[in-house]
């Protein structure tokens, strides 16, 4: 009996190798009924494969014997100058002179030259040639040669008898070499050695008619699964009912192509594909599968030519569950380093339950967008307690009011005693940009000076206000500020604060982007800043578009607050705190030389919005309506 395929087949029937592990949702059963329905014939002939016996040629006894016999010293004449010729038992180690009767080495004849011929180097494609083929009926030929190079095995495609000659095609290059020397080895039963050519030609060329696509209709019927909505696509180009005929080679894109289109119409709804053994190389074809097979989940790829894992980028819209790679040359790269393999191609399919047949742990439920479980939209403003942001969203008005006011002195009482502060900047391409900050940057990852570290960092209410108002003069855009109040309890409040700002001090006047936390806690009627971190960076070029694409942008001020997830709120006077007010009132005292009275009454007949006041004061200035009184000290 012959030796079996080492490969197992990956629906279990049907006589195509594909998956190590039986796969339920590929088995199908394509046996057809006789005509008298006694029992089922399958699509393939059944054939036997006897090992054929070697002929062995007659050789005289009494040359047998001297070859076998000790070695034996032949006399000879003057002519070779008294040299011996020995000739011993076996072939090897025969001393030849110049009058030798064993022929030279080289002189072997037409039967020994072909055993010299050079193994074939890799291809997609090979054709076996058989001269004077079309003496011999198509089986004797295929069982002789498979009998031969067992425990080998191939199926041969588009075997044809052309003349004096037949011929097949192979895809195996390790089948081709076996095959290759056979030349001569076989005997027919009429006497003659078989004759065996390979090539490796461009493969055959199939013509994509009505005629072929029908072809493949019917083949792809067979291999498809109802039950599991499965499609059966492994090695193709050997299907049993279109090798006779066609080379219906998949790693063609335009056969690929046809075939997944065919598919596409027919089977929309399709689960389950697979596509071992097609000897795949290119797979842009494959971008059709997330357009038109949105229920895929189960895809096979093993067996092929896929070399880089960026080639799969093609299908990574797919929300695969189940993949197979193995047997491509990507694999041999990550022979050694299994976990960067597989966080690879999660990477891709986040949703991927099962690579290889090897289960893999569950994805993380954040990291896998759902349709039916959808992250919640971002949100500019973020805060569990609306009491929170209302107080956060006060205390940030006032404080970026004052910190790109003229004078920066009144954020004294926004600080504790005992406050920290420290700033940090990104180490950009082109450092010069914030060279004005480098000086002060607390890198811990770049500063290992315990010293340096210490005295980087801000310590005391009056360190940490000379330090900023020693910072260039700004102006903030509101419209780009995020908010998120990640930590509230009764003795402390976590906030984060980002957006762009300008620098008003230099001409060109640079766009920055910056991050402020600030841990601010309850200090009397109001709350002040227990710990500060400040991190200067580069704009992204989206924030600048951003910026850019928006109107007019206003600055802060305290006539507007930062948006929350409810929309702009403006502060009225009844929920202005008293020291706001006070506050409020010394900055417009310190910007208009008015006295606090006066700047008092401004803010009370505007209703406490501050650009307001300090607009009605220029204009009342310019027409010198102010009475001198106003700005008695």
């Amino acid at each position: 009996m012959p030796r079996k395929p080492s490969k197992t087949s990956w629906g279990g029937r049907g006589g195509r190798p594909g998956n190590f592990d039986d796969k339920h949702y590929f088995g199908h059963d394509d046996r057809v009924p006789r005509n008298d329905g006694s029992s089922y014939l399958g699509n393939r002939p059944r054939v036997s494969f006897k090992t054929q016996a070697r002929p062995v040629r007659d050789i005289p006894r009494s040359l047998a014997i001297a070859c076998l016999d000790e070695d034996v010293q032949m006399a000879t004449s003057s002519n070779n100058n008294n040299r011996q010729v020995i000739i011993r038992g076996r072939d090897r180690g025969m001393q030849r002179g110049r009058n030798s009767p064993v022929p030279p080495r080289k002189f072997r004849g037409r039967m020994f030259q072909r055993l010299n011929q050079h193994p074939l180097g890799e291809s997609t494609c090979y054709k076996v040639t058989i001269p004077y083929g079309n003496k011999y009926d198509k089986d004797y030929i295929i069982n002789n040669l498979l009998s031969y190079i067992t425990p080998e095995t191939f199926v041969p495609i588009m075997y044809k008898t052309i003349g004096h000659s037949a011929g097949f095609y192979i895809d195996d290059s390790k089948v081709a070499n076996a095959l290759l020397n056979c030349d001569r080895k076989i005997t027919t039963n009429d006497g003659f050695k078989l004759q065996v050519w390979v090539s490796r030609p461009k493969f055959p060329v199939c013509e994509i008619d009505d005629k072929l696509k029908e072809r493949l209709k019917q083949a792809m019927a067979k291999r498809y699964v109802h039950g599991t909505n499965a499609l059966d696509l492994s090695r193709f180009h050997k299907d049993p009912d279109l090798i006779n005929d066609y080379f219906c080679a998949l790693f063609r894109p335009m056969m690929l192509q046809v075939v997944l289109d065919i598919v596409a119409e027919h089977i929309p709804d399709l689960e389950a594909l697979n596509l071992d053994g097609n000897m795949l190389m290119l797979l842009e074809k494959l971008n059709v599968l997330s357009k038109k097979f949105a229920k895929l989940k189960i895809l096979y790829l093993g067996d092929n030519k896929i070399k880089e894992i960026n080639q799969i980028d093609i299908i990574k819209d797919l929300k695969l569950e189940e993949l197979k790679l193995a047997g491509n040359p990507i694999c041999h790269k990550y022979r050694t380093r299994q976990n960067d393999y597989i966080s690879d191609v999660r990477k891709r399919f986040p949703k991927l339950l099962r690579l290889d047949g090897i289960e893999l742990p569950k994805p993380i439920l954040f990291d896998v967008v759902d349709e039916g479980n959808k992250m919640p939209s971002s949100q500019r403003m973020f805060a569990a307690n609306a009491k929170a942001q209302d107080i956060a969203s006060q205390f940030l008005q006032q404080y970026f009011l004052i910190f790109d006011s003229d004078n920066r002195q009144p954020l004294l009482d926004a600080y504790v005693e005992y406050a920290c502060f420290s700033m940090t900047v990104s180490n950009t391409q082109n450092p010069n940009k914030l060279n004005g900050y480098l000086m002060e940057n607390r890198n811990l990852y770049r500063i290992n000076d315990t010293n340096r570290r210490q005295k980087l960092l801000k310590q005391g209410r009056l360190p940490v206000v000379s330090f900023i108002s020693e910072m260039p003069q700004t102006s903030h855009y509101l419209n780009t500020f995020t908010m998120d109040i990640s930590l509230i309890t009764e003795g402390m409040m976590l906030i984060t604060v980002t957006g762009l700002f300008k620098e008003l001090d230099k001409k060109e006047q640079p766009i920055r982007y910056f991050n402020r936390t600030f841990i601010i806690v309850p200090e009397g009627t109001g709350y002040c800043i227990r710990n500060e971190q400040l991190h200067i960076a580069q704009p992204t070029d989206a924030q600048l578009k951003q910026l850019n694409s928006q109107p007019q942008t206003q600055m802060t001020s305290p006539s507007t607050s930062i948006p929350s997830s409810s929309g702009s709120v403006k502060p009225t006077p009844a929920q202005l705190p008293e020291d706001m007010k006070q506050q409020m009132t010394v900055t417009l005292s310190q910007q208009t030389n008015m006295n606090l009275e006066w700047s008092l009454k401004c803010l009370e007949e505007v209703s406490w919005i501050y650009e307001k006041a300090l607009s009605a004061f220029q204009e009342f200035y310019k027409r010198g309506q102010i009475p001198a009184e106003a700005f008695n000290r």
